[in-house]
C-alpha cells in the first residue's frame, strides 16, 4: 500500500481576546507548520459578540490577516456548521478564536507505515496537557 493521502485530523480551538490572534499565537502555529508536525487544512475565525451572537469568517481568502499565510487550506470547508456550533459554545461573549483543522503529519506517517505492514491504529485518545501535568505533579509530590 502506498502512503495515505491524508492522516488523522484534529480540530484545535485557539481562543484570544479581540478579533485577531496576537503575534505569540501566530508564531506558535507557524513553528508547528514549519517543523512539519502539522498541516493546516481548514481554518475559521469564530467570534462571539458581546450580545452573544456567533459570527464566522472563512480564513481561506485572508490567510495573512490571521497568521496563516502559507497554510495549504486544501480542504477549506471541512469544518461543518455542526462543528462550528459545537466549538462556538466554548466562547465567552466578547471573545474570538481560530478553529484550525490540522492534519497530524507524524500520525499520517505512522498510519501509512502500519497499513503497509498490515496493521492499523484502531483507537487513540488525547489526554490534554494540563491533565498530564497535574497528574505528573501529583505523582512527584507523593
Amino acid at each position: 500500500m502506498s502512503e495515505l493521502e491524508y492522516g488523522p485530523v484534529e480540530f484545535v480551538l485557539i481562543g484570544f481576546q479581540g478579533d485577531a490572534p496576537d503575534a505569540g499565537v501566530v508564531d506558535a502555529v507557524h513553528e508547528l507548520v514549519a517543523e512539519g508536525a502539522v498541516r493546516i487544512i481548514d481554518a475559521l475565525l469564530i467570534t462571539r459578540t458581546i450580545e452573544g451572537d456567533v459570527e464566522t469568517i472563512e480564513v481561506e481568502d485572508s490567510t495573512d490577516a490571521y497568521g496563516l499565510d502559507g497554510a495549504d487550506l486544501d480542504l477549506a470547508g471541512l469544518a461543518a456548521d455542526e462543528d462550528i456550533e459545537y466549538f462556538a459554545e466554548s466562547l465567552e461573549p466578547g471573545t474570538s478564536a481560530e478553529l484550525l483543522v490540522v492534519e497530524l503529519l507524524w500520525a499520517k506517517k505512522l498510519a501509512s507505515r502500519l497499513a503497509a505492514s498490515g496493521g492499523a491504529v484502531i483507537a487513540s485518545e488525547r489526554v490534554p496537557a494540563p491533565v498530564v501535568n497535574d497528574v505528573v505533579a501529583a505523582v512527584r509530590a507523593q
